[in-house]
């Protein structure tokens, strides 16, 4: 095959080590906006990227045109770029050791999304949209709908040599509410490596049906109350906290650059004994999983706080080697053969406690019970969050009560993990997304319903 040519090529060339990715994605796209149709696009991608460590110094290039002349003029590339900046770098990069495999992994799904008309994908997003419009408040509805095939062949100077094929399907809405100079808004995702038949065992009518109810409902709620609260987070909001502010702080490259709060901090209780946080690529059906990263490393769990213990970092091969580690735990991920890897999440998740969910509110007097999420912002560095919920509710002498518009938390991570005081048996995936750190991946979060003391709340 000519890609172990190019390898050997690659290594005669004076390279301590070469990758080469070859990646083929088929893809439906349809976007629609305000009931018109603004996008509806198939597609076909196919690709290579080739990576060389040349002196300690990476050089890659990539290609969407697969032949030998190709392949070779990209590792002349990648040699060239190396070469180049070796002479101005200091530090040199080495790779933690990696076990030989060999495999192929198909992941099938029930419904290929491939055999579904477009024009069929098309009538759903139609339906959903005139089920939202039969309510004289909704006066915007933005759709975005997703599926791909992707076949991924991963060879490396090591004779490490992977393929496999998934399969991903994601729909987003937006919606937004108006009545008399008050505006709500309000989204909702559903979304798997899976095939099309999430649409049968998650039905987008009836949530459209439920989050055209919740958002009217909103536009006469009153804005939360300032202070300090104990707050009950959501599945969604639980995963949304585990992954922003507990996630990225365990990517090792911003740990070794000394850009996360959690740098040497392996060992350390962090978080009360309750919590532990998982970031697995490993879960069925979830939207973040995969078979092998894009080092051709296994997928595998890892367990980043085990009973409050900070109990190891996400990554790659080259910040397993830095931080004296034998092997990578598999968190290398790039958004397509066009990129190169990076150290990334997969699904992150807050792992379940003990407690119902009226356990949870049943002593509080007065708290606030937040679901979902409208994004928000976070510093690794300094540890602070923020976070904006869908929507939200007061507790009220162990009660849900009155409906909260423009929710929003915030504080500092490490004593929020702390103040973590109980957690709920049920335990549930959140929305489906994209990470961004310069290049998009997708990831799913989520955990149980979390209890959280003395959280900074008021309104956005």
């Amino acid at each position: 095959m000519d890609e172990y040519k190019i390898i050997e090529k690659a290594i005669d060339h004076g390279a301590e080590y070469c990758d080469i990715r070859i990646e083929e994605t088929m893809e439906t796209n349809i976007s629609r906006r305000n009931r018109e149709l603004y996008r509806a696009v198939l597609g076909a991608e196919k690709g290579f990227g080739i990576r060389v460590l040349y002196k300690g110094v990476w050089g890659f290039s990539s290609s969407n045109n697969i032949s030998y002349a190709n392949l070779k003029n990209a590792l002349d590339r990648a040699i060239n770029i190396a070469k180049a900046t070796s002479t101005r770098s200091k530090e040199k990069t080495e790779l933690a050791d990696a076990k030989i495999v060999k495999d192929k992994v198909i992941w099938k799904p029930k419904i290929n999304p491939l055999d579904i008309d477009i024009e069929e994908k098309n009538k759903m997003l139609v339906a959903i949209e005139k089920e939202m419009y039969k309510h004289d408040e909704i006066k915007s509805v933005d759709q975005s709908y997703v599926d791909e095939k992707t076949k991924l062949h991963f060879v490396n100077s090591e004779s490490i040599d992977i393929s496999y094929e998934l399969t991903r399907v994601f729909l987003q809405v937006n919606l937004i509410a108006r009545r008399e100079g008050n505006m709500n808004s309000m989204r909702f995702r559903i979304g798997g490596t899976c095939g099309y038949e999430i649409f049968n065992e998650t039905n987008p009518l009836e949530i459209a049906v439920e989050k055209c109810k919740k958002t009217i409902e909103m536009l006469d709620a009153k804005l939360p109350p300032s202070g300090r609260f104990t707050v009950i987070a959501d599945p969604e909001l639980t995963g949304v906290f585990a992954h922003e502010a507990i996630g990225h702080a365990c990517e090792a490259d911003l740990v070794v650059s000394g850009e996360s709060i959690l740098k040497d901090k392996i060992g350390e209780k962090i978080a009360n004994e309750i919590v532990s946080i998982v970031d697995d690529p490993t879960i069925k059906n979830a939207f973040g999983s995969i078979p092998y990263d894009d080092e051709g490393v296994k997928a595998r769990k890892k367990i980043l706080i085990k009973d409050g213990i900070l109990n190891e970092y996400i990554l790659n091969r080259e910040t397993a080697k830095k931080l004296d580690i034998d092997y990578s735990n598999g968190g290398a991920r790039a958004q397509s053969f066009a990129y190169r890897p990076l150290v990334r999440m997969s699904n992150t998740m807050i792992l379940p406690g003990e407690h119902s969910f009226e356990e949870l509110i049943e002593d509080i007097k007065l708290g606030i019970f937040a679901r979902g999420t409208k994004g928000g912002q976070v510093d690794v560095v300094k540890g602070n969050f923020q976070f904006n919920a869908q929507e939200a509710y007061m507790i009220e002498n162990g009660k849900v009560t009155r409906l909260l518009k423009n929710f929003s938390l915030s504080g500092e991570t490490l004593e929020t993990l702390k103040n973590i005081d109980a957690l709920s048996k049920e335990m549930q995936i959140g929305d489906p997304g994209f990470c961004g750190k310069g290049q998009l991946v997708p990831v799913g979060d989520g955990g149980p319903f979390t209890r959280i003391k003395n959280v900074i709340v008021g309104g956005m």
